[in-house]
């Protein structure tokens, strides 16, 4: 009978809305407000609307111009208010307003053709958890059923909300399945929730079945192809997080898979179970891990094309891997490659001219898992680079130890150790006492990094933040060294700090994206009895302004509040704002703001100093995360005479205007 009146009731609404709306035309809907919603926010109740308030006129232009570009206007209909009325009451029983009543209220604008809906709510008491119970249990373990009955969720005496329900039936149905129940599930045809309208309580009764209990009893491994790469069961087994003659776990199933496939070692893992014969409690689980290796080695020559230091680079290369390289799970990696930054066709590039920018780079590299216990892999590296810039050309040779901790996939944290030899020869003419300062160093550097990433995808979020934070300090180490009287060659003593942060909000159309950077180093002394020689911060570990992934009116390396950009500065602040939008298919658009600059001490900062660059580029989007191309515009530039776009012509505004070309999005 009750639910035969809501019927009506429902009815009734939807036939005075449908004569309310109906015979008026199409009348835009300008904008959807609520009157008397106390306990649920604004925001919550317009997520359960299918009508919705129409965009200004600027993104509706736009949508004619292009759909992906805008949004198109919205008109009132009578269909989506009858089922707004549904939902919103639907949703406020979720909540635990029973006796709700919600009616509407349309104001009509025959002018302009607009219309205003205004819900109109009284919410009228909530319903409160007297009682709630959870059957089905009492064969589990009491100390099992102690933690299933410990509610996370669900208090008596709190306001009825459906999802508290729906969390603690999930929160116990995975304490199960991790201590042995595989199996164990809830009939959901017979929850009940029975109301009692006098009280403003109810009574939430859930029907658990544990099904059966299973004891792992077995393990075994099965090799898919095992012409790739032979691998010993016993590394195999040592990634699994589970024994025989312990319950069956799920989350430790899972996380073993997870183990094996961030080996490197597989191309496909797959842990399932068969129930064997048991007695009448405990029954017996043997698992089966089914693997799929991957080559032995493998060899890789690509052109590729990459954003490093800002710029787009088109390099080639040759790689090489050696998986299980001695056994243990290690791998062994090596390469050889040659990139192009920038280069001017007038003449063949040399290591010497000034009108070339690129680098040579070999690397060796050894993952090593295990390096620090079971939760924390290592690598060892060399390297030998040959960085060459328009004015300069830099020497390193780098051996790296690093330690890796990824607790989770939003979290992550490295230590490296760099030993590396710099040396830097000029191009060009430089002053003397700069040619001095800057001689050959032999540094150590240590350097902690720790990231945070809640963004929805690696490639192309749309929502979601991420942090990234990095302290590194060099000289400490060759400072000990020449303290206990060993003879070093000159270094630096500095520490640098950097900050960087992603947020990216999704607008339904487009995705609007915001990035802050900002770095700082400076150098220290320690005074010392000994004496040494002390360089500057070398010029690869300074912070760079300028390029397709910074401020996008400048070129690479040419922005910064310092003698000379192209060697760098101590302090950067970076601005970037972005609207992404797809155009059709894998073809998108941005608009953009830029602002930031470089400076070579923090006392030097001065904020009308930051040089804001806008423009719009255009996308196309692959699975690798595509190219982009962007036009980039001067509108402030500090260190100009006219320093406002607005002053300038339009043959000088093309004529500063940058072209970028890059790899994936900005940031």
């Amino acid at each position: 009978m009750a639910k035969f009146i809501f019927v009506l009731l429902i009815f009734w609404s939807s036939f005075a809305v449908s004569n309310e709306v109906e015979d008026k035309g199409n009348f835009e809907l300008k904008k959807i407000e609520f009157k008397g919603n106390k306990n649920l926010s604004e925001k919550e109740l317009l997520s359960v609307l299918i009508s919705r308030p129409s965009p200004a006129k600027f993104w509706q232009f736009l949508y004619k111009i292009n759909q992906r570009l805008g949004e198109k206007a919205e008109y009132l209909e009578k269909i989506k208010v009858i089922n707004d009325l549904i939902n919103l009451r639907n949703f406020y029983f979720d909540n635990g307003f029973f006796d709700v009543k919600i009616d509407t209220l349309i104001q009509y604008d025959s002018k302009n053709k607009t219309a205003i809906l205004t819900f109109l709510i009284v919410e009228n008491q909530p319903y409160k958890i007297e009682k709630f119970e959870f059957t089905g249990l009492e064969q589990i373990p009491d100390t099992l059923r102690k933690q299933a009955l410990n509610c996370k969720y669900l208090k008596i005496g709190n306001r009825y909300r459906r999802q508290d329900v729906e969390s603690e039936i999930q929160r116990i149905l995975n304490l199960l399945y991790d201590n042995g129940y595989p199996n164990a599930y809830v009939d959901r045809t017979k929850i009940r929730v029975l109301i009692d309208s006098t009280q403003k309580v109810l009574s939430i009764f859930v029907p658990f079945n544990p099904d059966g209990r299973f004891v792992i009893s077995d393990v075994r491994i099965f090799f898919e192809d095992t012409l790739r790469m032979k691998i010993s069961e016993s590394l195999i087994r040592r990634e699994l997080e589970f024994k025989v003659g312990e319950f069956y776990n799920r989350s430790l199933i899972l996380r073993s898979e997870t183990n094996l496939s961030q080996t490197g070692l597989f191309e496909s893992v797959k842990i399932n179970f068969d129930q064997v014969a048991g007695n009448d409690s405990i029954g017996l689980a043997r698992v089966n891990v089914s693997i799929m290796p991957r080559n032995k080695q493998d060899i890789s020559p690509a052109i590729y094309f990459s954003d490093e230091r800002n710029a787009f680079n088109v390099g080639v290369s040759l790689d090489y891997q050696n998986r299980n390289f001695l056994g243990g799970g290690r791998n062994f990696s090596s390469s050889l490659r040659f990139q192009i930054q920038s280069l001017s066709f007038e003449k063949v590039p040399t290591l010497t001219d000034t009108t070339s920018a690129g680098l040579i780079e070999t690397n060796l590299k050894l993952n090593q898992p295990y390096l620090l216990g079971r939760k924390i892999p290592g690598e060892f590296s060399f390297s030998l680079m040959i960085d060459k810039q328009k004015s300069y050309l830099i020497n390193i040779a780098r051996n790296r130890v690093r330690f890796i901790y990824r607790p989770s996939e939003e979290y992550a944290s490295f230590f490296d150790w760099d030993v590396e030899s710099v040396n830097i020869k000029f191009q060009t003419y430089v002053d003397s006492t700069l040619a001095r300062l800057y001689q050959r160093q032999l540094n150590s550097i240590l350097t902690f990094t720790f990231q945070i990433d809640r963004t929805d995808d690696i490639i192309y979020p749309r929502r979601g933040f991420s942090h990234t934070f990095s302290f590194e300090e060099g000289g400490i180490v060759p400072f000990l060294m020449a303290q206990a009287g060993v003879k070093v060659l000159p270094f630096s003593e500095y520490y640098k700090f950097t900050w960087l942060y992603r947020r990216f909000f999704n607008l339904n159309n487009s995705v609007f994206a915001f990035k802050l950077k900002l770095g700082i180093a400076n150098e220290y002394v320690i005074k010392s009895t000994r004496k040494f020689d002390l360089s500057p911060i070398p010029i690869n570990r300074r912070f760079f302004a300028g390029g397709s992934a910074s401020v996008r009116g400048w070129r690479v390396r040419e922005l910064g509040n310092v003698p000379n950009p192209a060697f760098g500065g101590n302090v950067l602040i970076e601005l970037n704002f972005e609207d992404r939008v797809i155009f059709w298919r894998n073809f998108g658009g941005v608009i953009f703001i830029d602002s930031g600059n470089l400076w070579d001490d923090l006392k030097y900062v001065k904020f009308k100093q930051m040089a804001v660059a806008g423009g719009f580029g255009f996308r196309y989007l692959t699975f690798f995360g595509g190219f982009r191309f962007d036009f980039g515009f001067k509108v402030y530039d500090p260190m100009a005479q006219e320093r406002w776009i607005f002053k300038k012509t339009a043959k000088r505004i093309l004529k500063d205007m940058v072209f970028h070309i890059g790899v994936g999005q900005t940031f």
